[in-house]
């Protein structure tokens, strides 16, 4: 009888030990559960805007209020030709004050990747990038500045969630401002 106990014993703990061994496993490195936030004076902020529009698959959807970024632009007209559903809105009076932008923009738009600017009425201020992987959002401009100069975080995620959450606002507004003539 005493062999039977230490069996069943011994059976109870390996069970425990594998269950809490699956639970460490699938909060610490599922993707639902990587969060990072980077500031630009610690990592080049570009390199992540960068990886995640190379590691996406089936889309990238963008907003951002100042970019001109070659680096970036790039690696979004990779994601174009890969195949991928590619789309982004930017803030109007950047797109017609800041330098280089306009030409960035319109190299994307020439590329068949639809571009829009909102109506002028505010400004378009959001900073983010969403594929069906993950997120990336924070103050950081796809500009030099941003990415080199000023003090700039960015929140990278794959909390499926918050993902969803960004796509359906991206989403929002390429549908509010894509019928606002583009200047």
């Amino acid at each position: 009888m005493k062999n039977k106990k230490d069996t069943i014993f011994i059976a109870a703990i390996i069970i425990l030990v594998a269950l809490c061994a699956q639970f460490y496993y699938t909060y610490r490195y599922l993707p639902h559960h990587q969060i990072e936030v980077y500031y630009n004076q610690d990592r080049p902020l570009n390199l992540e805007v960068i990886n995640a529009v190379k590691d996406a698959d089936k889309f990238v959807y963008f907003a951002v209020y100042t970019f001109t970024r070659q680096d970036i632009a790039s690696a979004i007209l990779g994601a174009k030709y890969r195949g991928l559903d590619v789309v982004g809105i930017t803030d109007r009076n950047q797109y017609q004050a800041a330098s280089g932008q306009k030409e960035l923009i319109n190299s994307l738009r020439n590329a068949g990747i639809p571009v829009y600017e909102q109506d002028g009425s505010g400004i378009m201020h959001i900073k983010a990038l969403v594929t069906e992987k993950g997120y990336l959002s924070g103050s950081y401009n796809w500009t030099t500045a941003a990415t080199d100069i000023n003090d700039e975080v960015l929140e990278v995620g794959a909390d499926p969630e918050i993902r969803l959450k960004y796509q359906n606002i991206l989403e929002e507004l390429f549908k509010k401002y894509q019928n606002v003539p583009q200047t």
